[in-house]
């Protein structure tokens, strides 16, 4: 597990905040460059063994507060491997995928700003 991603995803939940894909990549220095398809699935494999690890520990999924950036600038929602990787891991059952996000995200900063 990338311990220093974990830990930025940490201190960003416990202040109720979002992060972008963006910020994630510029602000922890990992030279990612999304443009190129094998860089989006490198990140999206990071941020999946920290959600895998977190819900293994009865956590919610600390990948729902990295979001994509619109075009407007303003904040979108994760991509759809955050979808897909909470179905794989059981915590994802329903057709709604807005409502199922929101309600991760509100577990994460809930847990995580008491922790």
């Amino acid at each position: 597990m990338h311990e220093a991603i974990y830990e930025k995803l940490k201190e960003v939940a416990r202040t109720s905040c979002l992060i972008t894909y963006d910020e994630l990549n510029r602000e922890l220095k990992l030279g990612l460059d999304f443009e190129k398809r094998e860089d989006r699935g490198k990140v999206g494999e990071l941020l999946g063994e920290i959600s895998k690890h977190e819900v293994e520990a009865g956590r919610p999924m600390l990948q729902a507060m990295v979001v994509r950036k619109e075009r407007d600038g303003t904040y979108g929602d994760p991509g759809e491997g955050f979808y897909e990787l909470a179905r794989d891991l059981g915590v994802f059952h329903g057709d709604n995928k807005y409502i199922f996000w929101v309600s991760e995200l509100n577990a994460v900063h809930n847990y995580w700003s008491s922790h």
